[in-house]
């Protein structure tokens, strides 16, 4: 399977394309080898059925079949075939004393279906590779994506409820029972959804985006709770978009969360406050994600991993997205810039 689908072996597999249509087509007259005539009509026709096997392979079927095009497809590849084919046959009768695939036979019908049965089987051919190949690689990219999905669950569980966090949260809530009980309530209340939502509601395959983004202010809201230097912002933006498509739109879960815990390390300043912002857009027929922090003065020492949740977080979308998303990064001496725009 692997030599059918790999990159690597393209070559080799074109290679074996050409050999069988040379043995195919030389086989039938190889005493006709040492005529010029000969060789240029097995050549022109050469041409034909290879220019077939690959317009329906890298052409028709990316753009119209993969798309769910299917009578524009079929459509399509009958015209290029009949075009085809009379452009090969005014060639060879013009100007090589016509071409016939059997000796003794009636030209014109005989060898037009003669033609046309070898060209369906090449376009079947090619059709059933890119098929058997789209399918392979979806497998691939399923299995593949079921293991990066629990590498991130498990990820999640052991890095963003861990501990730490949670004492600290208990801590302040601790020290605002007595100095401030509504604070110390509220907080308490989004601790209790912050949980809630990791535990239970990100485990599914899709949710709403208001749920997550609703997920990202609380986690920074807390956040703030343990760093009075830290402040933040989180807007929603639209161009002209129907409010109802925005409150209905489901995502895959923790696509965000890794870029705006990634952001809130690194904008630790132990002289200076902290600035971190959030922008979700909405556009005709994508969302754009926009996350900015301040960095600090002087770079401070973090674990090892800190870059993983980020390519975990990258190989899953282009699991999830193929190459139909884009993500940059921007960084300066000051700020650093992550800017996410997804298909919708």
């Amino acid at each position: 399977m692997e030599f059918f689908i790999s990159p690597k072996y393209r070559v080799y597999r074109h290679l074996l394309v050409l050999a069988y249509m040379g043995i195919f087509l030389i086989s039938e007259n190889p005493k006709d080898l040492n005529s010029t005539d000969y060789i240029l009509k097995e050549f022109t026709w050469h041409i034909y059925f290879l220019s077939m096997f690959y317009l329906n392979m890298y052409v028709l079927i990316p753009a119209f079949l993969y798309k769910e095009k299917y009578i524009f497809y079929l459509f399509c590849l009958i015209t290029i075939i009949i075009s085809g084919y009379l452009v090969a046959t005014n060639i060879t009768e013009s100007h090589m004393k016509g071409y016939r695939f059997f000796k003794g036979q009636s030209k014109n019908t005989f060898d037009f279906f003669v033609t046309m049965h070898i060209v369906t089987m090449m376009v079947f051919a090619s059709t059933s590779i890119k098929l058997f190949q789209r399918w392979a690689r979806d497998n691939n990219r399923i299995n593949e994506l079921e293991k990066n999905s629990l590498q991130i669950e498990l990820r999640e569980l052991k890095n963003q409820i861990n501990p730490h966090f949670l004492f600290n949260m208990l801590n302040n809530i601790t020290v605002l029972v007595k100095k401030d009980p509504e604070k110390a309530s509220t907080i308490i209340f989004k601790l209790s959804d912050f949980l809630r939502y990791q535990l239970y509601d990100n485990n599914q395959h899709s949710i709403l985006l208001l749920s997550e983004i609703q997920f990202l202010n609380d986690f920074m809201e807390l956040e703030k709770t343990r760093r009075d230097e830290f402040n933040f912002s989180l807007t929603i933006e639209n161009e002209n978009i129907d409010k109802s498509l925005i409150s209905n739109l489901v995502l895959p879960p923790n696509l965000f969360i890794s870029f705006v815990e990634n952001a809130i390390k690194h904008s630790i300043d132990l002289d200076n406050p902290s600035e971190m912002s959030t922008k979700f857009i909405f556009l005709e027929k994508c969302l754009k994600f926009i996350c900015e922090n301040t960095k600090p003065a002087e770079v401070i020492e973090n674990s090892k991993n800190s870059g993983l949740g980020l390519a975990n977080v990258k190989r899953r979308l282009e699991l999830l997205y193929g190459n139909n998303f884009t993500l940059e990064i921007e960084e300066t001496k000051t700020n650093y810039k992550v800017t996410l725009i997804l298909p919708t």
